[in-house]
């Protein structure tokens, strides 16, 4: 690095000088590349491991005062799933606060292209929403990588055939008259 000094001691004019000063000061304040962040930005994206099972999640179903969360799950893997269990992430209506649930699969135990159901009946004037968050399983002490689809429509509501039909009777004579003030029967609005 040159410094000040040996180019004043060369001879050259102060102008030209304080021309190169902010060059000399700029290339010393430049710092090496950081090597950790290179490696971070150079790194691969690990993969996402392939899905061992399908789970098919179900529009919930109402059944006052109830909400019925389901579906099935498929194990698409080529190993057999033992000890099943579905977590469901429940939202509550009061202060928009997650509690997450567990629950079995039946059958439990899955072999390669094999279905099993889950179902968890809850409150629906106490929960908003559901949605699966993990699939374990009990015998690997670990989640099992799987993929959410849609599941079963809800049938649509019946309504009850409690319908009451009220015939009131009628003011006017059936003289075959559509009309009731005319200039044969005048009639005076009070």
């Amino acid at each position: 690095m040159i410094h000040l000094r040996h180019l004043l001691a060369a001879g050259l004019k102060p102008a030209l000088t304080l021309a190169l000063l902010p060059f000399l000061i700029l290339s010393g304040c430049q710092k090496a590349p950081d090597a950790p962040r290179q490696k971070a930005a150079q790194a691969t994206p690990t993969p996402k491991p392939e899905p061992q099972a399908h789970v098919f999640v179900d529009e919930a179903l109402l059944a006052k005062p109830y909400a019925i969360i389901g579906g099935a799950v498929q194990n698409v893997g080529k190993e057999r799933l033992e000890k099943l269990s579905v977590q469901v992430e429940l939202r509550r209506r009061a202060d928009s606060g997650v509690e997450t649930r567990e629950i079995k699969v039946e059958p439990a135990d899955l072999e390669p292209g094999q279905q099993g159901k889950f179902t968890l009946k809850v409150l629906s004037e106490e929960w908003s929403g559901s949605r699966v968050v993990g699939l374990k399983s009990g015998a690997r002490a670990g989640e099992v990588a799987f993929r959410s689809l849609p599941g079963a429509k809800r049938p649509p509501e019946k309504i009850k055939d409690n319908v009451i039909i009220v015939k009131t009777p009628s003011k006017k004579k059936s003289g075959g008259d559509d009309f009731i003030n005319t200039p044969d029967t005048p009639y005076s609005v009070p």
